[in-house]
């Protein structure tokens, strides 16, 4: 895998993308109580039950090696838990969570809250939203091969720190795969990166709230968009992508990932907290504080 050599930049923007939706879904549940009986909720996960869910997630990987559970939780949170991955070099790449939808959606938000540890390095790639068409109970490949239009696309919001460019673990960018995507500077089709502008670079050891959002395209037409929101801010929005040229291609799958190899990092260990998960068919947003909670 690898990172292609073109970036497009989007302006700042700080409206959601739909009339009405500013304060989203989450700011009906106060501590995300009862946020997974909302209609538009596809999936919910605060990882409060210590265990990882096999009726929740269609497939995990590497779970006794990389993913554990602890302590730490966003200020917002209203539960104890977290999930813990942990990637180690010479041993595995991370692990991940992936959940496959059935029926998909034309339009998909995922909000995750992330923590980098304080000595996180460079991260190869990260959460992703997609689809893929016939659907199978795993993440599918395709590195370096452009999609036809009908069978899949893919988009990853993910810290990317380029050539040194940005401070570990690096700006948030899309790392995107679709049927439009232009031919790599080898002969191959890497994904293309859009980076919000100015660039949002995390800083280690804090809780980010990050939002992603895809909207399919019209059949025939390039009217689909990607956009991102950190802590409620949309930062980034592309729009243009013919996502796909049939149906019944739509966003059907959510991949938390962690993916760390040596081609990015020496450092032996990374470590990456997530938590308080929604998926959903309308933007989501931060969670709202209970009353009494501490932030």
């Amino acid at each position: 895998m690898a990172w292609a050599a073109v970036v497009f930049a989007a302006p700042a923007a700080a409206e959601a993308p739909d009339a009405g939706a500013a304060e989203g879904i989450a700011s009906k549940y106060p501590g995300d109580r009862g946020i997974a009986k909302d209609e538009r909720v596809l999936l919910h996960e605060d990882f409060e039950t210590g265990r990882i869910d096999r009726e929740r997630w269609t497939t995990v990987k590497n779970e006794a090696e990389a993913l554990s559970f602890a302590s730490e939780v966003p200020p917002a949170s209203s539960g104890t838990k977290s999930l813990l991955v942990t990637a180690t070099l010479g041993k595995n790449t991370g692990g991940h969570l992936f959940r496959r939808f059935k029926p998909g959606a034309k339009r998909m938000y995922a909000r995750y809250y992330v923590r980098f540890a304080e000595d996180c390095d460079r991260i190869h790639h990260f959460v992703r939203l997609g689809g893929d068409w016939p659907p199978v109970q795993w993440p599918t490949g395709g590195a370096g091969e452009r999609p036809r239009g009908d069978d899949r696309f893919s988009t990853g919001i993910e810290p990317c720190a380029g050539w040194k460019e940005f401070a570990p673990p690096g700006a948030w960018h899309f790392y995107t795969y679709w049927c439009r995507m232009k031919r790599h500077g080898d002969g191959r089709y890497w994904g293309t990166s859009f980076r919000p502008e100015p660039p949002v670079v995390p800083e280690r050891g804090r809780w980010y709230c990050v939002e992603m959002a895809v909207t399919c395209n019209t059949i025939g037409r390039a009217d689909g968009r990607q956009a991102v929101w950190i802590d409620g801010r949309k930062v980034g929005d592309f729009d243009g992508f013919e996502w796909r040229t049939a149906e019944p291609l739509d966003c059907n799958f959510f991949l938390l990932m962690l993916y760390v190899t040596d081609r990015w990092t020496r450092h032996p260990v990374t470590r990456v907290w997530f938590d308080d998960v929604v998926v959903a068919t309308d933007y989501i947003g931060p969670i709202r504080p209970m009353a009494g909670n501490r932030q």
